[in-house]
């Protein structure tokens, strides 16, 4: 896959979603989403279908992030998630640093891939605490 043709895909993914985005109504757009990774083809970096119980979303994190995904969704309707997941993605856009926002991007692609907020968020804790002991042993 070369670049152009990957931008060309993109841009040719992106013309789609315009399409069926374009149409919707107000009150449709305001739903609950739900977010998965899967390979997905060349030039195919997400799918999207909208049905009762709100927006399901099927990335592939090889071509694009959840972060992007959930960005593009956010053009044409508006959504919501679990906590963590709407806590982690608000820390990423309140974040200063570079380095944060990679930190939270790599944290809800976790979340993504397990499927499981407070599982990744147990882990992210355990090792700030595996870190810190290490610096306090270190230090005494």
């Amino acid at each position: 896959m070369t670049t152009l043709t990957t931008r060309a895909g993109f841009d040719a993914f992106r013309a789609r979603m315009c399409d069926y985005f374009g149409p919707l109504l107000d009150e449709l757009g305001n739903q609950h989403l739900h977010v998965e990774q899967a390979p997905l083809g060349p030039d195919e970096y997400f799918s999207h279908r909208l049905d009762s119980d709100g927006h399901h979303i099927v990335y592939d994190p090889r071509q694009i992030s959840g972060l992007m995904v959930r960005q593009f969704l956010g053009i044409f309707a508006t959504f919501t998630e679990d906590p963590i997941r709407d806590g982690v993605r608000d820390a990423y856009y309140e974040a200063e640093a570079a380095g944060a926002r990679e930190i939270w991007e790599i944290v809800l692609s976790e979340i993504d891939r397990t499927q499981d907020p407070e599982g990744v968020m147990d882990q992210v804790l355990d090792l700030l605490q595996q870190t810190r002991a290490k610096s306090a042993a270190t230090a005494a």
